[in-house]
């Protein structure tokens, strides 16, 4: 006799999987909600423009997509060749990148390129970006484990007014540590993770 299985097979099953991640929660969902990658793909074409294919060329990836892939990549810790690997085998980063539907994934040298394309200075335009949009919604994205991304409330800046007399007329008050600076994000910089990513180091 011929055992019984829980398993369902239906060739709708993509969607279904789908709508139960919804109903679940996807905190990557949560995240793409509160970031204009559109503005953010703007600025980094304006400091890095996109090179002209070409004639009978293959296209470049979008840079909007390309600064999605970027994003996932240091909120998640991920070399080139994982995030190649996590791009074809996650559902929810797919959809996060908007290629749910594509056949064709950027691969682990597409990834490389446009690091190397964008550079040190679109790479900072691109993730002090992300932080400022993250900040006006009150938010900052923690990560750093694969099942963890998810947005906490931004600690409140609170400055007396002789700060924000000082601030106006762009100095520092004397009285604050360097600890303090990083934390009203006044002085941040490339080399330094910004808010959303310092949860990386502090897990490890």
């Amino acid at each position: 006799m011929k055992q019984r299985s829980a398993i369902k097979t239906d060739l709708f099953a993509d969607q279904h999987h789908k709508q139960t991640l919804d109903k679940l929660g996807d905190p990557l969902s949560e995240i793409a909600s509160c970031i204009d990658f559109a503005a953010l793909a703007a600025e980094v074409d304006r400091i890095a423009p996109r090179p002209v294919s070409p004639q009978g060329g293959r296209p470049p990836f979008p840079t909007e997509t390309m600064v999605r892939i970027l994003i996932l990549k240091r909120l998640y810790n991920l070399s080139d060749e994982q995030m190649e690997y996590q791009l074809l085998d996650r559902m929810s980063y797919q959809r996060f990148c908007g290629l749910a539907q594509a056949i064709n994934i950027p691969d682990r040298t597409t990834v490389w390129v446009f690091e190397n394309r964008i550079g040190e200075a679109g790479a900072k335009a691109l993730f002090e970006g992300v932080t400022t949009q993250l900040l006006k919604k009150g938010f900052i994205a923690r990560g750093g484990q694969i099942i963890d991304a998810t947005l906490v409330p931004a600690p409140r800046q609170h400055f007396t007014r002789d700060d924000k007399e000082q601030i106006k007329e762009n100095a520092m008050p004397a009285d604050w540590s360097p600890a303090k600076r990083r934390q009203k994000d006044l002085d941040a910089t490339w080399t330094k993770k910004p808010p959303w990513l310092q949860a990386i180091g502090e897990r490890r």
